[in-house]
């Protein structure tokens, strides 16, 4: 008896999880749209980025997008076909 419960608990917690974690991708498969709207042609110094994130073309946009944080806690989305960015993704992908 006690065994089945033990199996029981461990069951409700597994679907517990399954539940809440497919419900935070449906949350995020709702969000079907392009990030950038503007795009950055011009050069940013390397010091001022603070990260750089590359999100692929995918069912949510048609585009690669390249989104970059500088150090005045904003996001710029930068334009992928300008030569520059097109250096830094090489490199990234290059580490």
């Amino acid at each position: 008896m006690r065994a089945s419960m033990n199996v029981l608990c461990f069951l409700a917690v597994c679907l517990t999880y399954i539940v809440l974690s497919e419900g935070m991708t449906l949350k995020r498969a709702g969000e079907l749209r392009c990030q950038c709207v503007k795009l950055e042609r011009t050069m940013i110094p390397i010091k001022q980025i603070l990260n750089f994130e590359i999100i692929p073309k995918g069912p949510h946009c048609k585009n690669l997008e390249v989104i970059t944080g500088k150090s005045t806690s904003q996001e710029i989305c930068l334009d992928p076909t300008a030569p520059w960015v097109k250096r830094r993704i090489d490199r990234i992908l290059d580490s």
